[in-house]
């Protein structure tokens, strides 16, 4: 994630979202996140699930965009990198 998406006012923990990503989707599997915000829920796609995330806010757009393209240029964790839309 770029250093923008850290000023958000109600970040998701990442340590919570691996587990809830863990115990309740498997690889391949659709995530939606309707309030995307700083764009957490893109860390899914490390873990080779899919996920779009909607966001209405615009100046929330540009650093979830910027971290898609840092994960695409730097996958980890094994997985085969999940499709990442943002809406």
């Amino acid at each position: 994630m770029v250093p923008e998406g850290f000023a958000h006012p109600a970040k998701m923990h990442a340590g919570l979202l691996w587990e809830i990503v863990e115990r309740y989707t498997k690889p391949g599997d659709w995530i939606l996140d309707p309030l995307g915000g700083s764009g957490t829920t893109m860390l899914a796609a490390l873990m080779g699930r899919n996920v779009i995330c909607n966001e209405m806010e615009h100046h929330f757009l540009l650093p979830m965009a910027r971290s898609v393209t840092m994960m695409r240029q730097q996958p980890m964790l094994g997985h085969d990198l999940g499709e990442m839309q943002i809406l």
